[in-house]
């Protein structure tokens, strides 16, 4: 416990709010991961969210941000904050399939360019979030691995195609997630989640992310 909060009250915290907590030295990245990798193993809906959760390197991460921010090194305002990936970015070492049995089984050995980048920055992966199928789907329906619920009624679809980025966030299970959007795939599933969604300018290496607020 911290400046008067327990790490269950830094889980219904905004990215931004977390990233000032650990530059002020008040929140702790390896604790608030552990808060998270915590949450996430405990929900019942993990399975339906998660593809995989990167325990190890979350953890890793996340000690390399804290000793940064000991040393008032910090790389970004989100430098220590736990997000959560779609399944369509490559991740090293963690399957990648894209919500699909064609690529069942694919383990990239490097990251993406844009998760290269968010880590570089600081950034703490918690793990890889279901979708819909090859991102082919506004609904987030994917009846071939797992369909996210909604943060509204959890037996329905949540949007998509970045419906498990979405969910994590929604359920308190990530501060933050990254998906991608061509003609909505983050601002369907946002709206459908009571969430604010991004899409960033086209051409930009592009951190499409969710957060309460700013």
């Amino acid at each position: 416990m911290q400046d008067g909060l327990n790490m269950q009250d830094w889980l219904k915290m905004s990215a931004a709010d977390l990233g000032r907590g650990i530059d002020a030295g008040t929140i702790d990245p390896v604790a608030l991961t552990q808060a998270y990798l915590a949450a996430i193993d405990a929900h019942p809906h993990r399975d339906r969210i998660f593809s995989a959760v990167t325990h190890d390197r979350a953890l890793a991460e996340a000690e390399a941000a804290a000793t940064r921010a000991r040393m008032g090194l910090r790389r970004s305002a989100l430098d220590g904050v736990p997000i959560s990936w779609k399944d369509l970015y490559d991740s090293a070492g963690a399957t990648t399939e894209a919500g699909s049995d064609l690529l069942k089984g694919r383990v990239p050995d490097q990251d993406a360019l844009v998760l290269e980048v968010a880590t570089a920055m600081g950034s703490v992966c918690l793990g890889k979030t279901h979708m819909s199928e090859l991102a082919f789907s506004g609904l987030g329906l994917n009846p071939i691995k797992e369909t996210p619920p909604c943060t509204n009624d959890e037996a329905a679809v949540p949007g998509g195609s970045s419906s498990g980025a979405a969910a994590s966030v929604a359920f308190g299970l990530a501060a933050g997630a990254i998906g991608s959007d061509t003609g909505g795939s983050v601002r369907i599933p946002s709206a459908w989640n009571d969430l604010v969604g991004l899409k960033t300018t086209a051409g930009r290496s592009a951190l499409r992310a969710w957060c309460r607020s700013v």
